[in-house]
């Protein structure tokens, strides 16, 4: 399905709203506030431990609170044991049963249909109808297709500032170094094995790429392939097609066959390989332009993946912030939603970092952000349609726990790819036929009407 191109103005403008829009919800906001002597605060949680923001990322709310100065939001850092959102989704959760929920909630295409189905978050459409005139021109200029991921049975319960698709990043020096020239962009599976050979040297401790150590950024290779975890409508597991055994097969061999990729260690990430250069390809959005910023490591060629059976075909997604129905201040919360999208909030929070899903900011941002060169190719992916979603169903946090084990069973070769995959379905399967979220018609429908593609 052709797309166009991501045109993402998600400018919602609600340092504007004070004087351009009057609507109704400022002005719950104002009668709020003048009723009460004490300012609101704000907890909004975000998947990050911090470390590697920098002090105007820290301080990114401050802008927002010239423009509302009753409003004090706060960073939550919140990190993820398993290294993926499923581990941060199990935290979120956590905190919502302790009763000490955040207010607003960074959540990435993995976790909406979670929050919705669970009745976490609430909808937006009120705040935004409120204020269709500044909105709606933002709306327009949104790809339909991230729109709809978060749209739940009709709601919308967020706006998505950013996009993040998953290429191939690869170290320049060490292609240099190695006499190996970059590939084009039409380069093939068969050409990338060609390179692995050339580049990879694991006697002096340098290797060609490291295996993805996060699924969403595995699963574009099983996309590139022609597989999935899950069938289309997202309710038995195919994780064990041949498709899948093929792309995971692979991975095993690159390790301990072909020695192409080392051995993962529980401490060492795939980006952190090839941040210290030990590894010369990965495949990853742009977010990890925070750990090449952090390590002054620039001029990192990003590039399509090698075309497979399903040709370049990735994996990709969006974030937006969501309003928790537990918050004590909604309509504030709504406001502070919205205004993430906007070109204050982008330009300083994705200086680095992931891809903006305003173009026209992402141009202005990549264009002189040094750590990442061909970044054009990172929306490329959604102006050809070579893209699909993560297969993210409510059930996504225990999925990601089953798709870990086995990984990590794969990569250390105590399994074929073939057995352990058909482990790892008999769990999926049983996984989504005991599912809470599945008992009802209704909650069936539901899942039944997420946007998939």
């Amino acid at each position: 399905m052709k797309k166009r191109m991501l045109c993402m103005a998600l400018c919602l403008g609600l340092t504007l709203s004070m004087t351009a829009c009057g609507g109704s919800s400022d002005g719950k906001m104002k009668a709020q506030s003048e009723n009460s002597d004490e300012k609101v605060h704000l907890k909004v949680a975000l998947y990050s431990d911090g470390q590697n923001m920098s002090e105007a990322q820290k301080k990114v709310f401050d802008s927002f609170t010239e423009e509302h100065p009753d409003i004090v939001p706060e960073f939550q850092f919140i990190t993820s044991d398993t290294g993926n959102w499923n581990g941060y989704l199990t935290k979120i959760k956590t905190m919502i049963a302790s009763g000490e929920a955040p207010d607003v909630v960074c959540v990435g295409l993995e976790g909406v249909a979670m929050m919705a189905m669970q009745d976490l978050a609430i909808p937006i459409d009120d705040y935004v109808d409120e204020n269709i005139d500044k909105y709606q021109p933002i709306l327009d200029n949104i790809a339909q297709e991230l729109q709809d991921i978060y749209i739940i049975d009709g709601k919308r319960y967020s706006i998505p500032y950013e996009a993040n698709s998953v290429v191939t990043h690869i170290r320049k020096d060490i292609f240099e170094e190695k006499g190996v020239e970059l590939p084009d962009e039409d380069w093939t599976f068969e050409e990338f094995k060609e390179i692995c050979g050339k580049i990879s040297d694991p006697d002096n401790g340098i290797y060609a790429f490291g295996v993805p150590t996060n699924f969403f950024c595995l699963a574009s290779w099983l996309y590139a392939n022609g597989g999935a975890t899950l069938n289309d409508d997202w309710t038995e597991g195919t994780i064990n097609s041949p498709e899948v055994v093929e792309v995971f097969q692979f991975f095993q061999d690159a390790i301990h066959k072909y020695r192409w990729a080392p051995q993962p260690e529980a401490n060492t990430t795939d980006v952190d390989l090839i941040v210290q250069g030990k590894t010369a390809m990965g495949w990853w959005g742009r977010w990890v332009s925070n750990d090449y910023a952090s390590s002054d490591l620039s001029h990192i060629y990003a590039n399509t993946l090698p075309a497979m059976k399903n040709g370049h075909t990735t994996c990709a997604g969006s974030c937006g912030f969501v309003v928790m129905k537990s918050s004590k201040h909604q309509e504030e919360a709504k406001a502070l939603a919205c205004w993430t999208a906007e070109k204050d909030y982008v330009e300083t929070f994705m200086k680095t970092g992931s891809l903006p899903a305003n173009s026209e900011f992402g141009a202005e941002i990549c264009s002189a952000d040094p750590t990442i060169e061909n970044w054009e190719c990172m929306y490329k992916v959604y102006e050809a349609g070579d893209w699909r979603r993560s297969q993210d169903p409510p059930e996504y946090a225990d999925l990601g726990s089953i798709y870990q084990k086995y990984m990590d069973i794969i990569y250390s070769n105590q399994m074929t790819a073939q057995e352990a995959l058909d482990l790892a379905n008999d769990e999926i399967d049983q996984l989504l036929q005991n599912s809470d979220y599945r008992k009802s018609d209704k909650d069936k429908a539901i899942i039944e009407s997420l946007f998939k593609n």
